[in-house]
């Protein structure tokens, strides 16, 4: 079985076990070279506030031209300030100068966390990541899941677009042929689940919801195409929960190393 170790300063070591499958030896590979070739990002949670928003906004206005600053950001003001992301970045990264890469990130991460009015507090997930469009095809939709556990990895989303769950929970239905991106491709990057999310979902009522927004959409990649990219790839789990625990109540945290086994 593949094993990856991540380590904070000052926190104990995290032990992920990766799936013994093919999917899982090559996202285990993936994440080593893209490690080998260059240290991760790691964005902790209680940074990301309205008022870290309101500063990348000013500069999104000075470098972008993009009028982000708003009294307030709820899901409506988030998912119609999603669509510059969409538009810009729909051929990925590389088509975007080096220089605004961090600026895109910062905007796109915040957006997501503050849309739901988050506490600064960690609360769903620790996300290491590489700013690059390495990766591989998914095959088939095997991995997908509707629920997430504490300690859960899942797959990084390798688009600005969302898939068909999100859309849904955000009821996001403009555009949803740009929006609406199908989970198909595994990007470098270790997403730690801290928090349990185990609602019902109600596949149906997606379906019902894709059909009265987006007939063409739904004609196009068939309901059961949907369906099936509906919930969550998880790729593995954290075997040591107890350091888990510590990790997400740890007060800061700054990513320090990731070792590899297997």
């Amino acid at each position: 079985m593949p094993q990856i170790q991540v380590t904070f300063k000052d926190c104990p070591t995290l032990e992920l076990d990766i799936a013994e499958t093919a999917v899982g030896y090559s996202y285990a590979n993936l994440i080593k070279s893209n490690y080998e070739q260059e240290f991760p990002i790691f964005r902790d949670r209680p940074k990301y506030t309205v008022e870290y928003m309101l500063e990348l906004a000013r500069e999104a206005k000075l470098k972008l031209g993009w009028s982000w600053e708003f009294d307030h950001y709820d899901v409506g003001v988030t998912a119609l300030l999603h669509k510059d992301l969409e538009e810009l970045l729909a051929n990925g990264f590389d088509r975007v100068p080096a220089e605004l890469d961090h600026l895109l990130h910062e905007l796109h991460y915040c957006l997501h966390l503050i849309q739901f009015g988050q506490k600064q507090k960690r609360d769903a997930w620790l996300q290491i990541e590489w700013f690059n469009d390495a990766g591989f095809e998914l095959p088939g939709t095997d991995l997908f899941q509707h629920t997430l556990k504490f300690g859960d990895l899942r797959l990084q989303n390798p688009y600005v677009g969302h898939g068909p769950l999100q859309i849904f929970l955000e009821k996001d239905y403009t555009n949803i042929s740009q929006t609406c991106k199908f989970h198909d491709f595994v990007r470098p990057g270790i997403n730690i689940v801290i928090a349990n999310f185990d609602k019902p979902v109600d596949v149906d009522a997606i379906i019902s919801a894709f059909k009265d927004h987006a007939p063409e959409f739904v004609e196009e990649h068939t309901e059961e195409k949907i369906i099936s990219y509906i919930g969550y790839p998880v790729i593995g789990r954290v075997a040591n929960l107890d350091a888990l625990v510590a990790v997400a109540n740890a007060p800061v945290l700054n990513l320090e190393s990731i070792t590899f086994n297997g």
